[in-house]
């Protein structure tokens, strides 16, 4: 494909509102400093969530989008706690988000454990990157909401053949890359900060695993784990089941 043609360099795909910050919110902000186009869907209102309404959640995803330098992010409407990767509206809405965003990288985020949508997004993403390049699948436009400081939406084509299809990596799993996000860490940082319905258990708050003053810390201590596997303070780990192919010698250094 020629470099035209592509809409972002990479697209995040998540089922809630701070998956992705949670997931690779240093990526993010790293490749954003670099001048990367970055956008992010989340593919649900996250209406089960156990603190704060739709609309709160969303407002402070603006705000880390922002803190993050996003190209743009989008809001689905599927369904909170039944995303399902075999159900044809799921995945036609992610068909539709990567025909239209046009990617170098998709990632879905955050690691598929635990959470049901977690495990299900990942699944959803690799199968819905094989259907967009299926000319004979047409694909309508999904509800969202548009983050209002991001780019416009582009037009969608009709077919999209995704070069790189990533997931975030579990802590105890076997990562294909590590990408060095030392200098944005605190970056990072400051987009979760954003999420303090989720992540600050106050006296009207229930408490949950991620409010929880330790799980922050946790993301810093896997952050750093996969640091000292790159060779760096603090890096995000991902998997893909694809054999990267060169025809020349990497311009970044391969650390052992």
């Amino acid at each position: 494909m020629k470099d035209q043609d592509f809409g972002c360099d990479l697209l995040v795909i998540s089922p809630h509102t701070d998956d992705a910050e949670i997931g690779l919110g240093g990526t993010i902000a790293t490749l954003s400093k670099k001048g990367r186009r970055i956008w992010v869907v989340d593919l649900t209102r996250g209406e089960l969530g156990s603190n704060a309404t739709s609309d709160e959640r969303w407002a402070e995803a603006a705000e880390a989008s922002r803190t993050l330098g996003l190209a743009g992010r989008l809001q689905l409407n599927l369904p909170d706690g039944f995303i399902n990767a075999t159900d044809r509206d799921h995945l036609m809405a992610v068909v539709w988000a990567l025909r239209t965003f046009r990617p170098r990288w998709v990632v879905s985020a955050p690691d598929p454990v635990r959470h049901p949508d977690h495990v299900a997004t990942a699944e959803l993403v690799r199968r819905a990157a094989f259907l967009a390049r299926l000319t004979e699948l047409p694909v309508q436009e999904p509800e969202y909401l548009r983050w209002q400081d991001g780019s416009k939406v582009p037009n969608t084509a009709d077919l999209w053949i995704v070069p790189t299809v990533l997931s975030v990596c579990p802590a105890d799993g076997k990562p294909s890359l590590l990408f060095d996000v030392t200098e944005q860490w605190a970056t990072k940082e400051k987009s979760l900060h954003c999420f303090a319905s989720q992540f600050q258990r106050a006296d009207h708050r229930r408490p949950t695993m991620i409010n929880d003053g330790t799980f922050l810390e946790r993301i810093q201590r896997r952050a750093r784990n996969w640091g000292r596997r790159a060779g760096c303070q603090y890096a995000e780990a991902f998997c893909t089941d694809a054999v990267p192919v060169l025809n020349d010698f990497p311009d970044v250094e391969w650390r052992t």
